[in-house]
């Protein structure tokens, strides 16, 4: 894969990793992201670059980043996967799942979406870190049970972000009530967008567009050249982006333990 491609990847999975207190393997293949504290798929996982160059050894080789036996793992490869790749997988008892990601680029300025300017957009301070915890874990669909847990972890990890020179968290109000958050990491000329999510009782009122338009206006201000994010093929959310001038320019599959639970 070409080396741009892999600067959106490292993008990614650095700012997971800094967002959740987690680390890098870089292997010549692929890309694992390990977060101990946080048993999860999607801070646990390995980005495969070149699925045509998989092979049964370096299958092994990251597939020993995730021995510990609480940790959930699942790949994301790159398409497209050659049919023989895929009977590698099946051997090496991992399904392929039906879920598709866009890795998408902003091409254009957007024309067609406006800020709310009853959305007011401020930097996160730790005072608030409770409240953009919960927007984000509600929005991804975690277990009720688990709300709680999840917000003690972002609780201890969000502050190293917050302490990070490329990090940038953002918090979106209407009123004094927190609404809305988002996450911007920039490296080497290279922003990414990451944790947009909005409160369920706040959604359609412009607090997705003013989050997204201020995070972009800072990383153009900031001088990066490529602002990059991720989100499912054919989604409401993938549609949403088109609208703010992103482009989709790879797409990837999901890979998983056949005996794990997603």
């Amino acid at each position: 894969m070409a080396a741009p491609m892999r600067e959106l990847v490292l993008n990614e999975a650095r700012a997971l990793a800094v967002f959740a207190n987690g680390r890098l393997v870089d292997h010549r293949f692929a890309v694992s992201l390990i977060c101990d504290d946080l048993p999860d798929m999607r801070f646990n996982r390995a980005y495969v670059l070149d699925a045509a160059n998989l092979t049964a050894e370096s299958l092994e080789e990251m597939t020993r980043d995730f021995l510990t036996p609480q940790l959930p793992f699942r790949m994301d490869i790159f398409l497209p996967i050659p049919p023989e790749t895929e009977a590698l997988l099946n051997r090496k008892g991992f399904d392929l799942t039906e879920d598709y990601a866009s890795e998408m680029l902003l091409t254009r300025a957007s024309t067609l979406l406006r800020r709310n300017p009853a959305v007011k957009v401020e930097k996160l301070s730790e005072r608030f870190l409770d409240s953009f915890s919960t927007i984000i874990v509600k929005a991804y669909n975690a277990p009720p049970d688990m709300v709680a847990t999840l917000v003690s972890i972002f609780r201890h990890t969000i502050p190293r972000a917050l302490e990070h020179k490329g990090a940038s968290l953002y918090l979106a109000f209407l009123g004094s009530e927190p609404v809305g958050s988002l996450y911007l990491f920039s490296q080497g000329g290279v922003a990414g967008l990451y944790n947009l999510a909005v409160a369920q009782s706040s959604r359609r009122q412009g607090v997705a567009t003013t989050l997204m338009l201020r995070a972009i206006d800072d990383a153009q201000a900031a001088g990066d050249r490529t602002l990059c994010l991720q989100t499912g093929v054919g989604s409401f959310h993938e549609r949403f982006f088109e609208r703010l001038g992103f482009t989709t320019v790879a797409r990837r599959k999901r890979a998983t333990r056949k005996s794990a639970k997603s």
